[in-house]
């Protein structure tokens, strides 16, 4: 049976921004997560070494084949619950072209969706879908209110398109209010809305409660402004670095919250406290075109190609490809201190981060006990261990100590990583280094 095809996380993360303190009741403690990001961006590393062609995508199905009535029932609700699913259920023998569109559209939808679908006739004939081909779009069940949302939508075409049934997924899976995560940045951006965003501490694992306590009070107004604004709330840490282009200042307590809404590249900001009507308030100012915009001017992509030319010399790089089948034999062997990089092909800060990296591993080219890799954590499962909350994420790990990885969170320049590795390598590096 084919098994989907993970991807792993999220979204690049820098410095800080600003405070607003709850004005409604109290509020449970939550904290927020972790991670830096400074990803890459077109092409990745790649099978020829760091940066020299590839990079991106697996080979591997982005779907699951449900052989029983019990396992897409457990797709629907347990797996994944803070991803949208879409489901298929398909005649064999009469919906070929069907299946095909399907896997098609989960090939070109990898990221933060989860694709399934069956051939069983007895499954089809319990779900009510032995009437050719039924394809639905489910949200993620963890952001879905009873109160506000329908769970799920049927496709309306009577043969499955890839493009047009893109379009109705995107349509289709976003909730009243859900969770801004890396993985559905474009999902909120391709329904055109402005996008109303509250920024906070999110942890869904340790504390769910403080989600639900922003989210339930958001969906209040968002219910008033379907088709106008998208509304989501986002983890203030791992978007610490988007705060500024909001003009917010820094939400430095656990319990301070940010309000803003995004509108191509105009950011607004609330200046008054949290509170329903508060944010009422807000997007009818907005409405009204009484807000000042603070306007972010995008990089141009020429500019970026640019000073990548500028950064990187093209030279062969000994930044080491590690993938899921290498990773054992060239990191975890006896003798090794390693560096590992865990990025994706698309994220622009591991772009930055990528001729600085290729000098790294140059630094200790002659260091047989030290290795520099990056793994594309889009098309490899990170190793057990890793927990990977960002692009890139930077691991290193010593040797006789590799079962606990520890997490880089120092400066990205050379001469620190440098310093770093001398530092806590427990093979001895030369000091003329």
């Amino acid at each position: 049976m084919n098994k989907v095809a993970q991807v792993a996380l999220a979204l690049c993360f820098f410095a800080a921004a600003p405070s607003v303190r709850p004005e409604d009741e109290h509020l449970d403690d939550y904290g927020g997560g972790g991670g830096g990001g400074y990803g890459d961006d077109y092409g990745g590393y790649g099978e020829d070494g760091y940066g020299e062609g590839g990079g991106g995508g697996s080979d591997e199905p982005n779907f699951t084949i449900l052989d029983d009535i019990t396992s897409v029932n457990k797709f629907l609700k347990d797996e994944e619950p803070t991803e949208p699913r879409v489901i298929g259920f398909f005649n064999e023998e009469t919906n070929k072209e069907d299946i095909e569109a399907f896997e098609e559209a989960s090939k070109e939808n990898s990221y933060g969706w989860r694709f399934a679908y069956t051939i069983e006739d007895d499954v089809r004939a319990h779900f009510k879908a032995t009437s050719g081909a039924k394809v639905e779009v489910y949200k993620a069940p963890r952001f879905v209110s009873e109160k506000y949302d329908k769970p799920k939508a049927r496709y309306p075409g009577k043969s499955v398109d890839s493009g047009a049934l893109k379009k109705f997924m995107e349509k289709k899976a976003l909730p009243l209010v859900g969770e801004k995560i890396w993985k559905n940045n474009d999902m909120y951006e391709n329904v055109g809305l402005p996008i109303l965003t509250l920024f906070t501490a999110v942890d869904l694992e340790k504390n769910s409660k403080g989600f639900d306590y922003f989210a339930n009070r958001l969906r209040r107004v968002a219910v008033e402004y379907i088709g106008e604004l998208s509304f989501n709330v986002g983890n203030k840490d791992d978007y610490s670095y988007q705060l500024e282009d909001y003009g917010l200042t820094k939400l430095e307590g656990k319990k301070d919250v940010g309000v803003g809404i995004k509108n191509g590249n105009k950011h607004y900001f609330m200046e008054e406290s949290f509170s329903v009507e508060n944010i009422k308030a807000f997007v009818e100012k907005f409405k009204a075109g009484s807000l000042t915009p603070k306007i972010k001017e995008e990089e141009t992509h020429e500019e970026h190609d640019h000073e990548e030319d500028e950064e990187d010399d093209g030279s062969p790089s000994s930044v080491v490809t590690l993938t899921a089948d290498n990773f054992e034999g060239e990191v975890m062997k006896d003798g090794v201190d390693a560096m590992v990089e865990f990025y994706a092909p698309w994220c622009g800060h591991c772009m930055q981060l990528k001729p600085t990296y290729k000098k790294l591993a140059a630094a200790f080219d002659g260091v047989p006990s030290v290795v520099v890799g990056a793994m594309d954590a889009t098309a490899h499962e990170a190793p057990k261990g890793f927990d990977v909350q960002g692009y890139p994420s930077i691991y290193f790990l010593k040797d006789g100590e590799k079962e606990a990885p520890v997490s880089y969170d120092g400066p990205r320049d050379l001469d620190s990583m440098v310093q770093y590795i001398k530092e806590n390598a427990a093979v001895p590096i030369k000091d003329e280094l």
